[in-house]
């Protein structure tokens, strides 16, 4: 039980990059992020019998770049698991995507992962003049890739485009209670995530105090994982601020739940706010 609960660590990671602050994709506003920004999540098990057991990071950084030719920032992304629980578990996965710089649409999207003997390789082009990601992966038992064009419905991005783009989204004009919809690319198809915005609260963060935070629900409208209970709620509290930062998350599993928290910042685009 403990090994395939760990194992979801990147799951959770990567619904984590979709969860965030939200308008409509094409409503982008204020950009909230530049290079050199860096996010370090601890993600923790908790369970009458695993009282907050910290289990794996995430790290999340921005740097400057380019894409095509064109100027970018290059999003990378890598989940691992920590302490005593790497002995018995291998867990290792990265995440790469590209944003033009002039904007912000995601170019192309990377990723190796790397859990216990599973190996799982994938990369997206995306073509915004004809509506399409042309995806192309595979395991590594198998010696073939698939190759599979996607349509990018709603505009839909791979997590870690939709987890930045997002963040530029003025929510100033949200009411408790209101919910939309989020398109997430997987590698051969969309997947729809209902949000909701609950209104402002302030949580206590283990490291950090009390953090002015936004708090959001999210409902998957099909199940990308096992992990996670169809039609379940994630919660995610995001800094009131400019940065618009993940601060902290939640997410039920069948037995206890994990969470994450921010416990490193560095490089933000505004000094001052709920950080």
């Amino acid at each position: 039980m403990i090994t395939g609960m760990i194992g979801k660590i990147a799951m959770f990671a990567a619904v984590v990059f979709c969860w965030m602050t939200g308008r409509a994709q094409d409503d982008r506003t204020t950009p909230a992020f530049g290079g050199g920004e860096r996010l370090v999540y601890t993600v923790s098990y908790r369970a009458a019998m695993w009282p907050n057991t910290d289990m794996g990071t995430v790290v999340l950084t921005v740097d400057e770049d380019e894409a095509d030719g064109v100027p970018a920032l290059r999003i990378s992304a890598r989940a691992t698991v920590k302490g005593m629980f790497s002995w018995f578990y291998k867990l290792d996965d990265r995440y790469h995507s590209w944003l033009r710089s002039s904007d912000m649409r995601p170019v192309k999207a990377e990723a190796e992962l790397l859990e216990g003997d599973y190996r799982f390789s994938s990369a997206f082009v995306y073509d915004w003049d004809e509506g399409v990601s042309y995806n192309a992966f595979r395991a590594h038992r198998n010696p073939e890739a698939t190759e599979v064009a996607v349509e990018l419905a709603g505009e839909a991005m791979d997590g870690i485009s939709l987890f930045y783009t997002l963040r530029m989204h003025d929510i100033a004009a949200y009411e408790p209670g209101q919910s939309k919809t989020l398109a997430l690319l997987l590698k051969d198809t969309v997947r729809f995530i209902k949000y909701t915005y609950h209104g402002r609260e302030v949580r206590e963060v283990r490291g950090l105090g009390r953090v002015n935070t936004l708090k959001f629900s999210c409902q998957l409208v099909n199940d990308v994982a096992d992990s996670f209970e169809e039609g379940s709620e994630f919660f995610v509290w995001i800094s009131d601020d400019g940065n618009k930062v993940p601060v902290f998350l939640e997410s039920p599993l069948r037995v206890g739940s994990v969470r994450a928290r921010l416990v490193e910042y560095g490089g933000l685009m505004y000094d001052s706010g709920a950080l």
